[in-house]
């Protein structure tokens, strides 16, 4: 696939645009900001992968705007050029411009680990993730929302203490399933009886209040994180989970300019994301 050349930005808002949700410009020297025409609590900060700002300054903008109740949204280009419809709905769910469906005329089903990686892959914005347990949500023999939960894992503050990770949570594009995730969580809880369910919230797309209304806690953040990102397949990775052929060569012992180098050479080039909120539902 690879990184198209031309005006992604453009083509974003006209995007926006086309699906009734209208955008301007907000000046400034460092960033391209783009606010909702209509609502002041949205914006959008587009990144391009060859020319964008570093992690502190995008962290500083996100703080700022929060203080005055505004979410900063950060779309980079190749999420974009991999993922429109995925996107789209994803702003569409933010902005509350989703069908809805109440997550009661819903049957809850399991799902197997084929069918979670191709709904992820499709509807996730970051793609699939193993799961212990996979768990859907079907109305008319269609599956619209599928969770993936983490084996139960001790933990040592506790005696016989067990917590599991939210790993993934989707819905079909388009559809917001009012209910759903919360009904899902109730019945895994009951079946597996976990002691609590921690899960991460991505900071480049939430705020985590959709946590706090499940009745999570914020029990701290995680600092940005650099990715490597390949220009041919748009596939992202964390350095220590380059493909083995590329590790090959010993990163660590080479000094950051030669890494880059070497990195560059094989179409990898560094992003970065403005890290995780981690939350907890005590049980």
């Amino acid at each position: 696939m690879g990184l198209a050349h031309k005006d992604w930005r453009q083509e974003f808002s006209e995007y926006l645009n086309d699906s009734g949700i209208f955008t301007s410009r907000m000046p400034s020297s460092i960033f391209h900001l783009l606010r909702l025409n209509g609502s002041e609590k949205i914006l959008f900060n587009l990144l391009s992968v060859d020319q964008h700002s570093d992690a502190e300054e995008s962290v500083k903008l996100k703080s700022g705007f929060e203080k005055e109740g505004v979410q900063v949204i950060q779309l980079w280009e190749d999420i974009w050029t991999n993922k429109p419809e995925q996107v789209l709905s994803r702003i569409k769910s933010v902005l509350g411009l989703n069908r809805r469906v109440h997550g009661r005329k819903t049957k809850i089903v399991p799902v197997k680990q084929e069918t979670a990686n191709d709904f992820f892959n499709r509807y996730h914005l970051q793609g699939t993730a193993g799961c212990k347990y996979r768990l859907g949500l079907e109305l008319d023999n269609q599956l619209l929302a599928v969770a993936g939960f983490s084996a139960k894992r001790p933990m040592n503050h506790t005696e016989n203490y067990n917590s599991v990770e939210l790993i993934r949570f989707a819905t079909i594009d388009g559809v917001t399933v009012t209910g759903g995730l919360s009904k899902l969580i109730r019945h895994f809880v009951a079946s597996e009886k976990p002691d609590d369910i921690m899960s991460y919230a991505d900071q480049d797309w939430s705020d985590g209040n959709g946590y706090t209304r499940l009745g999570f806690t914020l029990v701290g953040k995680t600092p940005p994180v650099q990715v490597l990102l390949h220009r041919d397949t748009l596939e992202r990775c964390f350095p220590h989970r380059l493909p083995i052929a590329v590790l090959q060569q010993d990163l660590e012992t080479m000094g950051e300019q030669e890494r880059m180098l070497y990195l560059r050479k094989l179409n990898y080039t560094p992003v970065f994301n403005t890290g995780n909120l981690k939350y907890l539902l005590y049980l």
